[in-house]
């Protein structure tokens, strides 16, 4: 029969010393007091685990932080606990791998999990502007909750509530949060994903009405367009990048991002990586454009200005720090004060539509087909699939008499 230890008492703990070697003071029933080398006193409960039928050990805490009478309720706690077929030291580290899954399962926190991803694949503009709709709409209603807890009526208010004062920004939050609630299933963060079987015009409901950029067609108007923008006495860089986008007409970020190193001034070629355009379809072949004789003036009038500041290190138009890039809107800033507004508007994203309407209007004259007017712009229309059997098709030698023409027809515009 196994002996039965005399229980501790508060004066045996105390007189205890440390010696040469751990030793323990036992109180029986799996409880016992290590007393360490360096004189700390630990208390520690031996127990036979009921699911693994092996004897393990769970240190208690630091005497005296954890008084004798404080140790015996936790053993007879930990004793309740083995006799419902529990183990101990199993059951906390369930319950610290649930904490830590509910706090990863934070709005928040799977809001930025997501938000890390979107980064990776995002142009950096269209990210700042859907990392701040989240930021600055949706965080606020979801804050400090677990995505698991919000509801799908609370998804459908937010939703509707957006559309009182921005139907396309409503549109695309729709999108984006069917996206990023299928991250989290995946991710076990939740459960379902409430709107990926949900029609987004079962919610939206109200009519939503693209408006087509204002643009100018009218050859009286381009003219006086022409002249104001080669006229143009404010910055130099914003004076350059207008007369630019005249005779090629990139989309605004491809136009304010231009650098030096997608210039081939020798063959006269523009080539933008695929991944900065709009479509960037891995099978299709980096954006090309011939440069007319203009265009070149221009980039080397731009590279005599630039590389007073700059050596020429990166980006063609420069802002005001003679290093960053022209915001986008200042182009759009400077139209205005020339006066491009109302029935007459203009905006950086316009010289495109005038581009395509004038060159349409003027087929009889340059007769060039459709498809390079439509690959000048970098448009297709093909879906997924399609695009992806499409052929590399290199438009660069047809696309050389359209853009002498249309160079040549924005100077015989000048006064």
């Amino acid at each position: 029969m196994p002996k039965i230890p005399t229980p501790l008492t508060d004066t045996k703990i105390s007189n205890s010393k440390p010696k040469t070697k751990e030793y323990t003071l036992s109180d029986g029933q799996g409880l016992h007091l290590l007393i360490k080398v360096n004189g700390s006193k630990i208390w520690e409960f031996v127990y036979v685990s009921p699911t693994l039928k092996k004897r393990r050990k769970k240190s208690l805490g630091i005497y005296p932080t954890i008084s004798l009478s404080k140790a015996r309720e936790l053993r007879a706690n930990l004793k309740q606990t083995i006799s419902n077929n529990i183990d101990p030291i199993e059951q906390e580290k369930n319950i610290k791998n649930e904490e830590q899954i509910n706090n990863k399962g934070l709005f928040q926190n799977v809001m930025e999990e997501w938000f890390i991803r979107q980064k990776k694949t995002l142009e950096k503009v269209t990210y700042d502007r859907k990392y701040n709709l989240f930021l600055n709409y949706v965080l606020p209603r979801f804050k400090d909750r677990n995505i698991k807890d919000i509801t799908k009526l609370e998804l459908l208010k937010l939703l509707e509530d957006k559309e009182k004062t921005a139907k396309e920004t409503a549109s695309r939050l729709f999108n984006y949060l069917q996206n990023l609630w299928a991250f989290a299933v995946l991710k076990d963060y939740c459960e379902y994903n409430y709107l990926a079987n949900i029609n987004k015009n079962d919610v939206l409901v109200e009519k939503r009405v693209r408006n087509n950029y204002a643009k100018i067609t009218d050859e009286d108007i381009f003219k006086e367009l022409v002249n104001k923008v080669y006229g143009y006495n404010g910055s130099i860089s914003i004076k350059n990048a207008l007369k630019f986008v005249l005779h090629i007409p990139l989309r605004a970020y491809n136009l304010c991002f231009l650098k030096w190193e997608y210039i081939d001034f020798e063959n006269k070629i523009l080539t933008i990586p695929r991944n900065l355009m709009k479509v960037k379809n891995h099978n299709l072949q980096d954006f090309m454009l011939p440069l007319t004789d203009e265009v070149i003036n221009i980039l080397n009038e731009q590279k005599e200005f630039s590389s007073r500041y700059t050596n020429l290190k990166e980006f063609i138009f420069i802002g005001t720090d003679n290093i960053s890039p022209i915001n986008r809107e200042s182009p759009n800033q400077a139209l205005i004060r020339l006066g491009f507004t109302a029935e007459k508007k203009q905006s950086l994203h316009s010289f495109r539509g005038s581009f395509r309407t004038i060159t349409e209007e003027k087929q009889d004259i340059h007769k060039i087909d459709t498809r390079i007017i439509e690959s000048v712009l970098d448009h297709h229309k093909e879906g997924k699939v399609e695009l992806s059997y499409k052929n590399r098709i290199v438009y660069l030698e047809r696309q050389k008499p359209l853009m002498n023409w249309w160079s040549n027809y924005i100077l015989n515009l000048k006064y």
